[in-house]
């Protein structure tokens, strides 16, 4: 586990449309301050937190960062606005877009330890009349080995999609079987939201209850993830108004079943520390499962992706994620070292940022401990 995140490009969930109808996004510029973080769990020595500081001025990041050592908040970053022109807080909650995948691989290895499924089951078992369903695995679509083109960028048009779930996810089926493939299954490697798209309608097929429904009752309320929801509801939602876009609404959020199993999640710091620590911890699979999740590498990936998971630098896993013009996220986890990383943010400015962002920020937590 080598890579530092320089790959990531490919990795984002992108969101090339400015909403289900066309329109143009406009990201915003306003003058902000950084919020002062010291909060009593802070351990953190003063200088290392300086440098950590100066490394996100330095790059104009806007929005959050928290990083925990065991079960310590040790150091946390603020900076920026929300769509009302209000000052972001740590605990502000936005979308999290495809690091919402190792969400829906959690999902997948919770009901494989339940023997209700097997990460070897072919598709055709799930999707009878997929033509390719006897071909591929639930192993290809969690290692992106699949070779089902991402919908995302080449067969599924916002603009045929409305606001009723079952509807626009029987449409972007019927796309998408409807698709050939890139390439055999298990022969090559290619970053695609459909994989986790179907995975998540797997989910649903075999728990017999909605997907975000299993994810709620399996994930979020165990954890306490208090301030954890979907895209779908941040219009009804006025705690999350700074996730909404300034101009056009996202397509996550007024075309339900868009992001479904690829990108989602909306989440707050604190959320994502508590779902980190209980992933890799054993709290909702067992620590062998997540070791199964970050062991199962696709051999043709050269960015080393696993079930919903890359490998990262320091010998850690994550992912990132981002929807285009606002949102960036990433996520790492260490548990030899013990680390967690959280990163999320709402301006462009930040999102290029957000793909550096791990290596910058621990190779200055790392070094400051030799």
């Amino acid at each position: 586990m080598k890579k530092a995140l320089a790959f990531i490009l490919c990795a984002v969930m992108i969101s090339a449309f400015a909403g289900c109808s066309s329109g143009n996004t406009e990201t915003k510029s306003a003058e902000t301050t950084v919020e002062e973080t010291t909060t009593p769990q802070e351990t953190i020595p003063a200088d290392v937190k300086t440098k950590l500081d100066q490394a996100l001025k330095d790059k104009k990041f806007l929005g959050v960062v928290q990083i925990s050592k065991g079960n310590d908040v040790i150091y946390q970053y603020v900076d920026g606005d929300d769509d009302n022109g209000k000052p972001l807080t740590t605990d502000a909650s936005m979308p999290i877009a495809s690091t919402s995948k190792q969400f829906c691989a959690a999902a997948v290895m919770l009901l494989s330890e339940q023997n209700k499924l097997s990460v070897d089951d072919t598709l055709d078992k799930y999707f009878p009349k997929y033509k390719y369903g006897k071909k591929m695995t639930l192993k290809h679509l969690l290692t992106m080995g699949s070779g089902i083109p991402n919908y995302y960028q080449v067969f599924v048009d916002p603009s045929m999609l409305g606001s009723d779930e079952s509807e626009n996810v029987k449409k972007m089926k019927e796309e998408l079987f409807k698709t050939e493939l890139n390439f055999e299954p298990g022969d090559d490697y290619e970053y695609s939201n459909s994989n986790f798209f179907l995975l998540a309608e797997i989910v649903e097929q075999v728990s017999g209850v909605p997907y975000h429904e299993f994810l709620r009752k399996n994930f979020f309320e165990p954890l306490e993830m208090t301030h954890t929801g979907f895209v779908e509801e941040i219009s009804g939602n006025p705690e999350w108004a700074y996730a909404l876009s300034k101009t056009e609404p996202l397509n996550e959020t007024v075309c339900p079943g868009f992001a479904k199993g690829a990108g989602d999640i909306v989440s707050n710091a604190e959320d994502m520390d508590k779902w980190m620590h209980g992933l890799s911890g054993g709290k909702v699979i067992s620590t062998d499962t997540f070791k199964q999740m970050t062991d199962n590498v696709n051999e043709y990936s050269s960015e080393e992706y696993c079930y919903g998971l890359w490998h990262m630098l320091y010998d850690g896993v994550g992912h990132v994620g981002q929807i285009e013009p606002h949102f960036g996220t990433v996520d790492y986890m260490n548990s030899d070292r013990g680390v967690y990383l959280f990163a999320v943010s709402n301006d462009m400015r930040g999102m290029s940022f957000v793909q550096e962002l791990p290596k910058a920020v621990l190779d200055i937590l790392f070094e400051a401990e030799q």
